[in-house]
């Protein structure tokens, strides 16, 4: 008579096909907003330097033009598909950038998603945008933006996933 196989066993033969035999890394989400500071949200408006359009993720350089919030900005209709409680928070967050840097980069979705979001075609360079997002955690010179905003004034939303900090709202 056989003998049954021990979970463990049977787990082993399983795995070992599927190349699950090393340590698994810990699950970190792609598309996560783990690694930008989202309790305090940044204006900038500038000028595209350069576009890379493609997946995962497209990017952006952003010549940055020194600007206060437009007046009125904060009352400013959110993008098509925007989630009204993370893009509200997010509105109310706003605070003018003032950082060192005259280039920032942007980290924005694929090409799919922008389609989604109303953006049938590429960023191009030369073009002036306006961005609300959030700074690196690590490295100030990366912006993920929540929506932006197009020299026609049509806006785009960003947002996939939930942030890992609630935004605070801005006292000015």
């Amino acid at each position: 008579m056989r003998k049954p196989l021990a979970a463990t066993t049977l787990l082993v033969m399983l795995a070992v096909p599927l190349g699950l035999t090393g340590p698994v890394p810990p699950a970190e989400a792609h598309h996560g907003w783990s690694s930008f500071d989202t309790r305090y949200a940044y204006y900038v408006r500038g000028t595209v330097t350069y576009v890379r359009w493609g997946n995962p993720h497209s990017e952006v350089t952003l010549r940055v033009d020194p600007a206060a919030l437009p007046e009125g900005f904060r009352a400013r209709p959110l993008p098509p598909g925007a989630d009204p409680r993370d893009g509200g928070a997010t509105m109310a967050s706003a605070r003018p950038y003032e950082g060192e840097h005259e280039e920032i980069h942007l980290t924005l979705a694929g090409p799919g998603w922008m389609s989604r979001w109303g953006l049938d075609r590429p960023l191009a360079e030369g073009e002036t945008i306006e961005v609300l997002g959030y700074l690196g955690s690590a490295d100030s010179h990366d912006l993920r933006p929540v929506m932006f905003w197009l020299a026609d004034g049509q806006g785009v939303w960003q947002q996939l996933t939930a942030f890992p900090s609630r935004p605070v709202p801005a006292t000015d």
